[in-house]
């Protein structure tokens, strides 16, 4: 068996609309993909085994961050990257996402994401605050401290213990869909159940609303790696 120097992981329920080109976006710069499926009703796991590389696990769902953290714990690499089933990696600075693993001394990295929406007939992404940069370390050691809160932050996540150096990066982008994936309502509904779950993070609960603040938005320009439908 070759050496696994860099696992991805992603956590799916329910996303055979979505889960196939997410899959393949990580294909070229893993060794291995984990993916957790919480127990799909539709064709997910199907589609999930039919890509290379993908080890596949069945687990109850129990909260987000408990998910990916059987995930991790699963992943035979030296490094981690993990997208969501309802985002795509590209852009500038892709080719060398897998070299920057081999960097010495670096335990991590944040890569900028864009939250794509749809304006007259083209995409565009929210340029304001807090949406652009909106930050997301998803690249880092598979080491025990790179662990999520499972209790205070089950939905979004933040790790237990940030060890070690590492640095925000300028590009490659991840791109975010779920405003397009999900509709007005459906978006209102996940924010109530948000709200129950992790009161505390009204802010970030308030995002998936964007229309109802004054967010500029600007064209994408950058390579966009595909776009996630329903």
């Amino acid at each position: 068996m070759d050496r696994i120097h860099l696992s991805g992981v992603v956590v799916c329920q329910d996303n055979a609309s979505t889960i196939g080109a997410v899959l393949d976006s990580l294909v070229p710069f893993c060794d291995e993909i984990v993916v957790v499926d919480g127990g799909s009703s539709d064709a997910t796991r199907e589609i999930a085994t039919q890509r290379d590389k993908v080890r596949l696990y069945e687990r109850r769902f129990d909260g987000h961050a408990r998910q990916k953290n059987f995930g991790f714990d699963q992943a035979l690499g030296d490094w981690i990257l993990i997208v969501d089933t309802d985002e795509l990696l590209g852009g500038r600075g892709l080719a060398r996402l897998r070299w920057l693993t081999h960097v010495p001394g670096m335990y991590w990295y944040s890569l900028p994401r864009y939250w794509v929406v749809e304006r007259d007939g083209a995409l565009h992404y929210l340029a304001g605050k807090p949406y652009y940069r909106d930050r997301q370390l998803r690249l880092f050691r598979n080491e025990p401290g790179f662990r999520y809160e499972v209790d205070r932050y089950p939905i979004h996540h933040q790790f237990r213990q940030k060890r070690g150096g590492g640095r925000p990066l300028r590009r490659p982008h991840i791109f975010h869909y779920t405003l397009l994936l999900q509709d007005r309502s459906e978006r209102e509904r996940k924010v109530a159940r948000y709200r129950v779950t992790e009161p505390d993070s009204e802010r970030l609960h308030r995002m998936y609303l964007w229309e109802d603040a004054d967010v500029p938005t600007r064209p994408l320009r950058d390579a966009v790696p595909g776009v996630l439908r329903p």
